[in-house]
C-alpha cells in the first residue's frame, strides 16, 4: 500500500466531500514535512533508518500505531499549511487526526525533528506555537490558550523538552531547554533551561543536568 492509498482509503471512509486531487497536492510539495515524519519515524523504529519513502511497511505501522498517525497528519497538513494557509483540505486532515487517534495538534504549530509521542490519547497542541526538536509529550496533555479567543497568544518550547503525562501549560510562556514539566503540572510561567517543574501552579523543582554531546 501507498501513502496515497492509504490516506484515500482512510479520508473516503471517514468523508464524502474530501477531493482526491487534495491528497495528489499535499503529497507533491511535503518534502520537507516528509523529512521531519521521517526523524519522528525513526526515534520510533530505527529500523526504518534507510528508509527513504513511505513503503508498505511503513504503512502497517500506521495502520496500528495511533502515535505515528498523528506526526503523519500534523506534518503533512502542516506542510499544506505553509504553501496555502487557506487550503480547504487543512480542516479534512485535522479532522483526520482527530477521529483516528483522539489527538489535536494544530498545523499553525511547528514542531521540530523527533517528535515523540507517548500513548498519545487525550493530548491537544494548540494553534500558534514553535516547538523545538525531540519533543517528548506524553498522553491527555494540553498547551493551550489561558482564555477563551486569545489569538494573541503563543508558547514557544526549547529543545529536549518532556510534558508528562495530564500536564497542562497555558498562555504566553516560555520554556528553555531540556525542560521538564510532570505529570498533572499545570505550568503558568516561564520555565528556565535545564530544569524540572511540578504541581498546580507549577514551580520549579530540581536541576537537571544534560550532555554536552546533544
Amino acid at each position: 500500500m501507498s501513502l496515497a492509498t492509504y490516506l484515500e482509503k482512510w479520508t473516503s471512509f471517514y468523508f464524502s466531500n474530501f477531493g482526491r486531487d487534495w491528497i495528489d497536492q499535499a503529497l507533491g510539495g511535503w518534502g520537507e514535512g516528509r523529512d521531519l515524519f521521517f526523524t519522528d519515524l525513526v526515534s520510533k523504529y530505527p529500523e526504518f533508518a534507510a528508509a527513504t519513502a513511505v513503503t508498505s511497511e511503513i504503512c502497517d505501522v500506521l495502520e496500528t500505531d495511533t502515535t505515528m498517525e498523528a506526526s503523519l497528519c500534523h506534518r503533512l497538513a502542516r506542510s499544506v499549511f505553509l504553501r496555502d494557509p487557506q487550503h480547504p483540505s487543512l480542516r479534512y486532515f485535522a479532522h483526520l487526526m482527530k477521529v483516528k487517534t483522539g489527538m489535536e495538534i494544530y498545523y499553525s504549530t511547528e514542531i521540530g525533528p523527533r517528535l515523540i509521542i507517548m500513548h498519545g490519547v487525550g493530548v491537544v497542541i494548540g494553534p500558534r506555537n514553535r516547538i523545538g526538536s525531540d519533543f517528548i509529550v506524553y498522553h491527555n496533555v494540553t498547551l493551550g490558550q489561558r482564555h477563551v479567543s486569545s489569538s494573541h497568544q503563543t508558547m514557544v518550547i526549547g529543545d529536549h523538552c518532556t510534558i508528562l503525562a495530564g500536564a497542562k501549560i497555558l498562555g504566553s510562556v516560555k520554556l528553555g531547554d531540556h525542560v521538564t514539566v510532570g505529570a498533572n503540572a499545570v505550568l503558568l510561567t516561564d520555565a528556565v533551561s535545564n530544569s524540572t517543574y511540578v504541581g498546580v501552579p507549577a514551580v520549579k523543582v530540581a536541576d537537571q543536568p544534560h550532555s554536552d554531546a546533544e
